[in-house]
């Protein structure tokens, strides 16, 4: 899908790599304790029939967003 970023944080040309993760919570909480900079907390995106899609978006050392991603059951 290709669209009109949607917000500022996300105008740097660079692709996002979305990091898929057992549980998001988790990974998070593992992530923030050492210092990465999240530019917001976990939060469902997608609700599929039995499948929920949660992601967190986030910074590395050279300012590129990255993004954590985790399908449950609900």
């Amino acid at each position: 899908m290709l669209s009109p970023p949607e917000n500022d944080v996300f105008v740097k040309s660079s692709p996002i790599l979305y990091l898929s993760v057992a549980s998001i919570d988790d990974a998070y909480v593992q992530l923030k304790n050492v210092g990465v900079t999240f530019i917001d907390e976990p939060h469902r995106v997608a609700k599929m029939d039995t499948t929920e899609t949660w992601m967190s978006f986030f910074k590395d050392s050279e300012d590129n967003v990255l993004a954590l991603l985790s399908e449950v059951s609900s």
